[in-house]
Order: structure tokens, then sequence, then C-alpha cells
């Protein structure tokens, strides 16, 4: 059933997941209070592999205590954060299921409470309820370049499979690209230079055989919002700058909207994207079940799909699917995310 979802997924350089359906990214929360992963992650992750997933991306994995964005999230700040990111590839590898982080830096979006310290960011701004954040200077940002690559280099290290940037959702890397935001008269005021400058240091950190995936949205916070700044031509020059600097894989998050047109038009997202790059696509956006999924990527519009709260309501989703038993797929629940927060995997058989 579903045949399409399960042909392999070839991402770069020889590295092919052995099935389109990919566990997207996901802040649980569940690290220790430093960021180190513990055995409830670990076990998060074995369960999803075993129930089918081609490849699994760790979510939001701070690579500098700067960057942290809320409580007992993971990190891979330091050396001390290896070993617990090898204990989860390995479990994803022993069901055949790919891994990678997503590397990230909350730069605004984050509280002084957490950092110890007013957050950073490309220039003066506040995000919503998150504390004031200042700019940062030169030096700042060529260290975060830095902490950048030595995470990728950590993962590596950790035998991951691929490594994701997180670009989107008005995190830093997306508020430099955010011309409503980047206000700065120097080099990192040109949008793209500082997307593009991580882009490439990870890329020389990972070297030339790695996957590397870079996660982008248009919209921070409300999918409803109008697309400005944002134009066709932007999207084109920051899509082709992190292509030149190494990007192999688009991981396109559409929200919980993977089906709206955008730029005044009813062209979707992934479609635009198409029009300037030849690079796979990899889609979240709202994907519950295995019609709404398998369509997608019948007609064209992903080459795979990125599952979050599926998952979290059934860590056997892709096998269920797979075998044709759909209707014994768990539904998700609002309540199901709640249960994570209290240390309940709700997806658990």
């Amino acid at each position: 059933m579903y045949d399409n979802l399960f042909t392999p997924f070839p991402l770069a350089h020889g590295v092919t997941a052995p099935n389109r359906i990919v566990m997207g990214p996901m802040t649980l929360n569940q690290a220790t209070e430093s960021g180190h992963i513990t055995p409830w992650i670990v076990e998060w992750y074995r369960r999803r592999a075993a129930g089918g997933v081609g490849a699994i991306v760790g979510a939001a994995v701070f690579v500098a205590q700067n960057g942290r964005g809320w409580p007992n999230a993971v990190g891979i700040a330091d050396n001390s954060y290896t070993e617990g990111w090898r204990e989860c590839v390995e479990a994803a590898h022993a069901s055949g299921a790919l891994f990678g982080p997503q590397l990230f830096h909350g730069g605004a979006s984050s509280h002084e409470s957490l950092l110890g310290h007013q957050p950073l960011s490309s220039s003066e701004w506040k995000r919503g309820d998150f504390d004031q954040a200042r700019a940062m200077t030169g030096g700042e940002i060529e260290q975060t370049i830095q902490d950048f690559a030595d995470g990728a280099r950590r993962s590596i290290e950790a035998g991951c499979d691929f490594v994701e940037l997180h670009g989107a959702h008005s995190y830093l890397l997306h508020q430099f690209w955010r011309g409503d935001v980047n206000h700065r008269t120097d080099k990192w005021g040109e949008l793209t230079a500082f997307p593009a400058a991580v882009t490439k240091a990870v890329r020389e950190a990972i070297g030339p055989n790695v996957p590397l995936l870079y996660r982008f949205s248009v919209h921070s916070d409300d999918p409803s919002a109008a697309d400005n700044p944002v134009t066709p031509d932007s999207l084109a020059e920051f899509l082709h700058a992190l292509e030149a600097a190494g990007v192999d894989v688009w991981d396109i998050s559409c929200w919980h909207e993977s089906r709206r047109g955008y730029f005044g038009t009813d062209i979707w997202l992934p479609d635009w994207v198409a029009k300037f790059s030849d690079k796979p696509r990899l889609v979240a956006g709202n994907f519950l079940t295995p019609d709404n999924a398998s369509d997608y990527v019948a007609t064209g519009h992903a080459e795979a799909v990125a599952l979050a709260r599926a998952l979290i309501s059934d860590a056997e989703w892709a096998s269920k699917a797979h075998r044709g038993d759909e209707e014994a797929i768990r539904p998700y629940d609002q309540a199901h995310w709640k249960a994570i927060t209290t240390g309940i995997d709700p997806g658990a058989a």
C-alpha cells in the first residue's frame, strides 16, 4: 500500500533513505537541564525507527549555550554531548533508518532567565513574548558560524548520516534572512550572507560526501500572514546562494498549510522552490494520514514528506501504512503533545 512512499529516497552523495517518510524535527524538552541526551530520548527515536520511518531528524539542537531557546532542549555545544547523539544514531541504525541532527541557534527566540544574558539577533528585535534581543557584534557572528561548524563536526563524529540546519520559524538563521528583522548596515545586512556563511562552514566541517539539509519557512509564526518581505525573486536568490554554499536537500516547512498558494498565486511553496532549484524537497505540512502524504508525493509536490504530529501519536505510523492497515493508525490529538511534557510517549504501542 502507498507504494510511492516506500521507494528509496536518495538524499545526496550516495546516501539514500530506505523510504520517503522522514520523522521531522520535534522539540521534546526531555533532555537534561544542560541539554544532554537522556534514555527517554533514545527510546523515543528507537520506537520511530522500529516503526518504519526512513530517516529521523533530531530537532533544534543548540550549537552554543547562547543559542538555547527553552529549558531541557537538546544540545551539541561541546564534546560532552557527542556520546548521547551516538546512542541515538545507533538506535536508528538498528532498524535501518538514517539519522541526523537539526543544528539550531534560537537568537531572539529566548529569554534572559534561560541564557543568563540578553538574547542575540541580527538586529535589535523583540519577538512576541520573548525578551528583547540586541544586535550581535561582528565577533559574535563569526563565533556563531564556528559554533555551527563545530556542532556539525561533532555530529559526524557521533556517526550521523546527514546534517540539517534550522533556518525556519524565526530562529537565528531566519532572523538574518528576514528583511523586516535584519537592519544591519555591515556586510551581514545582506540577507543571505549569514545563512550562506553558516552553510559554507558546515559544509567544510562535514566534508563533500555528507548530505546537508536546510529547513526554511517563509513565515515565522503565522502561516496566514502576508508573504512579504519574501518575493519570488528573493526566494530564488536565497535558494541559489545556499546551494552554492553547499545545501543538498530543501526541508520546506509549510506549517499546517502545505496546500496553499504563495506570492499572490495558487502555486504552492514547494512548487515555487522547484522553479528555482532541482534539489530534492522534503516537505512538512500537516501530513496526518497515508492518503494525504502519498498523494502529495504522487502529484509531484515533494520527493519526501516530514511527519511530526502523526508520529507523536503513533510510532508505528509508517509500518501500518506500508501494510495497508491505515485504520489502525492512532489519530493525532493535542493531548498527545501535552503528554510528552509529562514524560509519556503517547505513540508507544
